[in-house]
């Protein structure tokens, strides 16, 4: 009966351990070169830190088993054979373990450095804010300017430069699969390096806490091949559709009339907001509510009307005020900025 509990227990165990190896953040499985050397030294230390941890609770068992008599009946502990266990078991093996796991870190530092070196200009800036990430692609503001909240495209197979900035309190980008935290701090202008090495979407996240929504506080890199990338930024300079239909031209009303125009820009429209995100593309994105929500229409509806029930302490306020007709005309307006 107790082994039969013991094996359970061992099973459950495993389960979860086992559960925790995949994912969409698993930075075990990486989709760039930096996040690769990241994991081999993240598999190394595993392995070195299990295979130490095994000799110490065999050393116990050891210990355990061996176990005769009292601590009265034992002579005195030889001083000299204590302080050899001490010296080596208790300093020299954790120091060399440990020497050896630092000295391998700052070999892949250097080798994929957080920052480029060449001097050159960043491709993106993205800003960190309370709660969502913006990014901003530099160089690329000719033919209209290019914002995109809480997603990133990059090209396959090409270095990506991206400066990073807070607007208010210390973030962290973190995109597990492509690259190792890098912190936004308030005042500075911190850099990083990504490249994917093919198409797909990467989930990222900020790594410090940031305030009661930092666990919402989420992004996406989509990574495209050279051509399916130039045509997304071509599309995304243009300025946002006119509305065609009859609802959607209601809802650019509504849009316009209530808080919304105050708060987000929709270029080539009077909106002009610099408080939220820019909606001119946002149909295009994955998720709303910076990475929290996936965007459809349903979760579309119930963001504009009840941003803090979803989301507390957000700078989205809650709309009670409109009806059920003037947010389905929004909603359809929002649903056609592609």
């Amino acid at each position: 009966m107790i082994m039969r509990k013991w094996l359970a227990t061992a099973s459950l165990w495993t389960g979860c351990m086992l559960a925790g190896c995949d994912g969409p953040q698993n930075y075990m499985q990486a989709g760039g070169p930096a996040a690769a050397k990241l994991a081999s030294i993240g598999a190394f230390t595993l392995i070195l830190f299990s295979l130490v941890s095994i000799v110490v609770l065999l050393l116990l068992l050891w210990v355990a088993v061996r176990r005769r008599g009292t601590l009265e009946s034992h002579a005195p502990i030889d001083a000299d054979g204590g302080q050899r266990w001490i010296l080596v078991g208790g300093i020299a093996v954790p120091v060399a373990v440990l020497a050896t796991v630092f000295v391998s870190s700052l070999q892949a530092m250097s080798h994929y450095p957080m920052s480029h070196q060449d001097g050159a200009a960043a491709d993106i800036r993205v800003t960190g804010r309370q709660w969502w990430f913006n990014a901003e692609y530099l160089g690329h503001t000719v033919h209209g300017r290019v914002n995109s909240p809480t997603e990133i495209h990059i090209p396959v197979g090409r270095p990506v430069d991206i400066e990073l900035v807070t607007r208010d309190v210390i973030h962290s980008f973190w995109i597990p699969k492509l690259h190792g935290k890098v912190d936004l701090v308030p005042g500075m202008t911190n850099r990083i390096r990504i490249r994917a090495d093919e198409p797909g979407v990467f989930s990222g996240e900020c790594g410090e806490f940031c305030g009661a929504q930092h666990a919402n506080m989420r992004l996406q890199v989509v990574a495209q091949s050279a051509e399916e990338f130039d045509r997304w930024l071509r599309d995304q300079r243009a300025n946002a559709r006119e509305p065609q239909t009859s609802s959607q031209k209601i809802g650019q009303q509504v849009f316009m009339s209530a808080a919304c125009a105050l708060c987000h820009t929709v270029r080539g429209t009077p909106a002009l907001g610099q408080v939220g995100p820019d909606l001119t593309h946002v149909a295009s994105r994955g998720h709303i509510a910076g990475g929290m929500l996936p965007n459809n229409r349903g979760t579309l509806t119930a963001w504009v009307s009840h941003a803090q029930e979803l989301k507390p302490g957000s700078r989205m306020p809650d709309l009670p005020g409109l009806t059920g007709e003037q947010l389905i005309a929004l909603s359809d307006y929002l649903q056609s900025l592609e």
